[in-house]
C-alpha cells in the first residue's frame, strides 16, 4: 500500500511539472506573439554603390512598410526593424541623452534608415519637461519665425531627428490656443515660410499642417468626427507654400470638408482631396494619425480605413498602434488590396520613390 501511494505521488508530481511546463511554454508563445517575434523578417534591400536602390528589388511588403510611421517605443524595436518600416515617431523621454541613444539604437544596422519624426510646435512638444520653445502664437515677425525655426531645427538635428510635424498653418486655434501663428492668412503663410526656411536650414524636414484647414476650431479630431466649411483663406497658406517650393511635406487632416474643398469622407481618406493637393504640390503627403476618432468613427472596420488612406494617395501613413501584429496586419490588408487591383502598385511605387529620395537614395 505504501509503495502504491509513493508511486501515485511521483506520478502526480510528474503531471504537475508537465502542466507547469505547458503553462510556461504557452505563456512564452503568447509573449513572443505579442512582441511580434513570429512576424516574417523581410529580406535585406538591394543597395548598390552610389546609394542607389532598385525599386523592383523591394518586395510589396517592404514598399508598403516604407509608407508607415509608428510610435518609436523601444520594446517594439526588433519588430519595427524586421518589418523595415518607414519611420518612427518619438514621444516624451527623460532627457536629451535618452532621445539620442534611442534614435541611435533604432538606426543601427538599418540599410534604409527610419525617418525620425517629432511634434515640436512650441507649446506642444515631447521635450517640454526639460526644454522650452516659443509657442507659434507668440511669433510676430518673419525674422523671429526664422530664428525659432533654426533654433528648433538645430535642437532636433543634434538629437538625430529628421522630420518635424510643424508648422501648423491653421488660421485659428480655439482648442489649444497656442499652435497657430497670429495674423491673417497672408501673414500666417509668410511666418510659416520663414519658420520652414529656418528649420530646413538645419536639415530637418518641415511639415505644414493640417490641410485643408479648420482643424483646430471646430472639435478636436482626436476625439470627434469633424465637419468644417473650408474657405479660400483656409487653403491660402498651403497654396502659397507650394508655389514657393520650400516646404517638403504637408499633413492632411481628418476633417470632412465643404466649401472651397469638398469631400463626403474625411480629407485624409479622400482621393479628390489628396489628388487636388498633389496637382500643385510635389512633396510628401502625410496622413494625420489614423487611430484618431475623427477617422475611426467614420469607418465601421479599421481594414476599410487602412485601404482608404492608402488608396487616397497619402505617401506616409501615421499609425501609433503599438501592437506589431496589427501593423503587420495593416501591411497585409493593403497588400491584398494592391494584388486585387483596388490600389494601383504604380501609386505605391511613386510614394516609395519619394520617400527613398527624401532619405537620400537614388531610386532606379
Amino acid at each position: 500500500m505504501k509503495n502504491f501511494i509513493e508511486r501515485e505521488w511521483k506520478f502526480q508530481e510528474k503531471i504537475f511539472f508537465i502542466l507547469v511546463l505547458i503553462v510556461l511554454l504557452l505563456g512564452s508563445v503568447n509573449v513572443a506573439k505579442a512582441r511580434g517575434w513570429f512576424i516574417p523578417e523581410q529580406p535585406a534591400p538591394e543597395i548598390i554603390p552610389g546609394n542607389v536602390i532598385k525599386l523592383d528589388s523591394l518586395t510589396l511588403d517592404q514598399k508598403i512598410a516604407q509608407m508607415i510611421i509608428v510610435g518609436g517605443v523601444r520594446h517594439n524595436l526588433p519588430s519595427w526593424k524586421s518589418m523595415q518600416l518607414g519611420g518612427i515617431h518619438l514621444f516624451a523621454l527623460q532627457d536629451e541623452d535618452v532621445f539620442r541613444q534611442t534614435i541611435q539604437e533604432f538606426q543601427q544596422e538599418m540599410a534604409i534608415p527610419f525617418l525620425v519624426t517629432a511634434d515640436l510646435e512650441g507649446c506642444r512638444s515631447p521635450f517640454a519637461h526639460f526644454q522650452e520653445f516659443t509657442p507659434a502664437s507668440e511669433i510676430s515677425s518673419i525674422g523671429q519665425a526664422f530664428e525659432v525655426g533654426a533654433e528648433e531645427g538645430k535642437f532636433l538635428a543634434a538629437l538625430g531627428f529628421s522630420v518635424n510635424f510643424a508648422p501648423v498653418v491653421d488660421l485659428e486655434d480655439t482648442i489649444w490656443h497656442c499652435r497657430s501663428f497670429p495674423g491673417n492668412e497672408t501673414q500666417i503663410a509668410e511666418l510659416a515660410e520663414a519658420y520652414i526656411l529656418g528649420l530646413q536650414k538645419e536639415g530637418i524636414m518641415a511639415t505644414a499642417k493640417h490641410y485643408p484647414g479648420k482643424t483646430l476650431v471646430v472639435r478636436d479630431p482626436h476625439k470627434f468626427l469633424v465637419e468644417a466649411e473650408i474657405e479660400a483663406k483656409d487653403v491660402y497658406p498651403y497654396r502659397y507654400l507650394s508655389q514657393k517650393g520650400e516646404v517638403k511635406a504637408i499633413m492632411v487632416s481628418h476633417v470632412i470638408p465643404s466649401g472651397e474643398i469638398v469631400s463626403s469622407v474625411p480629407s485624409v481618406a479622400s482621393p479628390s482631396v489628396i489628388n487636388g493637393l498633389k496637382n500643385s504640390f510635389p512633396g510628401l503627403i502625410v496622413s494625420d494619425e489614423i487611430n484618431m476618432l475623427g477617422l475611426k468613427k467614420f469607418y465601421p472596420r479599421m481594414d476599410d480605413a487602412y485601404v482608404a488612406v492608402f488608396k487616397a494617395g497619402n505617401d506616409l501613413i501615421i499609425n501609433f498602434n503599438d501592437d506589431p501584429n496589427e501593423i503587420y496586419r495593416l501591411i497585409q490588408v493593403v497588400k491584398r488590396a494592391v494584388e486585387r487591383g483596388e490600389i494601383p502598385e504604380q501609386q505605391i511605387d511613386a510614394s516609395v520613390r519619394k520617400i527613398l529620395e527624401r532619405k537620400g537614395f537614388t531610386v532606379s
